[in-house]
């Protein structure tokens, strides 16, 4: 029986994808879980695995590099060589929120130039938005394209000089200040899109603690010998919280829900996202089960993720699934900071850097410990303030107290990363 080949919703906001480019072709033999598609989300480069063994048919038409295409619709099949497919209609994806609408509309309109009261000006919408971010009257600028057409280089050098081309006689304007426009990446814009709609609709406070990391510091030196014969490097602070931060959330479920359509969704998994940063924006990996496995384990995964995230190339599982998120910028050198939280999850913990502190002790004397920053933002309709410091307050407990390591385990071996 033929099995469809789509692409997977990966986040509860996905509503469609970019094909960036087909690595096999019609006709072509495949095995299961090879990678067959690289598609644009909203978070990263994915690659779309074959759902099953067989040959690669009925390639649906429209379904094109360059195409945006609604998550779950039907793309192609996996057959047997004398299975018979079914013939789809042509790809329509007039309903993708993903699709810029801006770039739609200017692309419609191409070269047709907009009625503007006055003396005609010949410029395409693309350049008239280029002329208002630059603070540029399109009325001034003498056009050298075809049929004195203005283009985005006329613009461009007009906003540089203040004057137009030589032979045009128009006054000039105030200087405009040297500036650059960068245009935000997909995952950029829309990580963006999903922030605001996060302050926006939740509403979200932010509880704080410092941890004594002594114990910690002890523990993970102590554990430095055994990481690196298994992964390769040292034991990171990550590492450590992501085990007990998973642990904690056994014990407090309404950290680890969801708010959706008005009702609370319980989470029976601990999925726990991770945000790595890269260099074309912040990415969150998500670690499947992350409460069952050991420390090892955990650093391994975590390692092939920094390594992804160099190319922004995921698989849709990687990214799919999370319950909670952590993000630490200690390593930045970040004392404290509020994360806002990734919807629908009901709350994000914030890690700043261990900084030796003045720390008074019960016998009224003061010490210097190594201290860290938590902040927990929490999402009101899930949890509230006395569960938000209850469960914050068992990542502290856990992390200062010696005996709670002993259950965290690391002795399981895992394969190497080059395997």
């Amino acid at each position: 029986m033929p099995v469809e080949v789509f692409v997977h919703k990966m986040t509860d906001h996905m509503e469609s994808a970019r094909i960036i480019q087909w690595l096999v072709k019609e006709g072509d033999r495949v095995k299961e879980h090879q990678v067959i598609m690289e598609v644009e989300t909203d978070k990263a480069v994915a690659e779309l695995e074959a759902p099953a063994n067989g040959t690669l048919k009925g390639i649906r038409q429209g379904a094109i590099e360059g195409a945006q295409v609604p998550v779950g619709e039907t793309l192609a099949f996996i057959a047997e060589t004398s299975e018979e497919v079914p013939v789809l209609p042509p790809l329509t994806t007039g309903g993708a929120k993903a699709v810029d609408e801006t770039a739609v509309a200017e692309a419609r309109a191409g070269t047709l130039e907009a009625e503007e009261p006055g003396p005609r000006v010949r410029a395409t919408p693309a350049v008239r938005r280029i002329a208002r971010e630059l603070n540029v009257d399109v009325g001034l600028v003498r056009g050298t394209g075809a049929d004195g057409k203005i283009t985005e280089k006329d613009v461009r050098a007009f906003a540089a000089t203040g004057r137009a081309a030589p032979g045009d006689h128009a006054l000039p304007v105030a200087l405009s200040e040297p500036v650059e426009w960068v245009d935000l990446n997909t995952v950029q814009r829309l990580m963006g899109q999903r922030m605001v709609q996060s302050i926006q609709t939740a509403p979200q406070f932010a509880l704080t603690v410092s941890a004594d990391m002594t114990n910690a510091l002890q523990f993970r030196k102590a554990s430095t010998h055994q990481f690196a014969a298994e992964i390769g490097e040292g034991m990171s602070i990550t590492v450590l919280l992501v085990k007990i931060v998973a642990t904690a959330l056994k014990h407090n479920p309404r950290a680890n829900a969801s708010f959706e359509n008005g009702r609370v969704k319980m989470h029976k998994r601990v999925n726990l996202g991770v945000a790595i940063g890269a260099e074309d924006g912040l990415i969150v990996p998500v670690i499947k089960d992350a409460d069952q496995k050991p420390l090892a384990q955990i650093a391994h995964e975590l390692q092939i993720f920094r390594q992804k995230a160099r190319q922004m190339r995921f698989s849709t599982d990687d990214l799919s699934g999370g319950t909670f998120t952590v993000s630490n910028l200690g390593m930045y050198g970040i004392d404290q900071f509020n994360a806002i939280l990734n919807p629908p999850q009901s709350a994000i913990l914030a890690v700043g850097r261990i900084i030796n502190t003045p720390t008074a002790l019960p016998e009224n004397t003061v010490t210097v410990r190594p201290m860290m920053k938590l902040t927990l933002t929490v999402d009101h309709r899930v949890v509230d303030g006395i569960q938000g410091a209850t469960f914050l307050a068992e990542i502290k407990e856990r992390l200062e107290k010696a005996d709670a390591f002993g259950e965290l385990g690391n002795t399981e071996n895992v394969a190497p990363l080059n395997h």
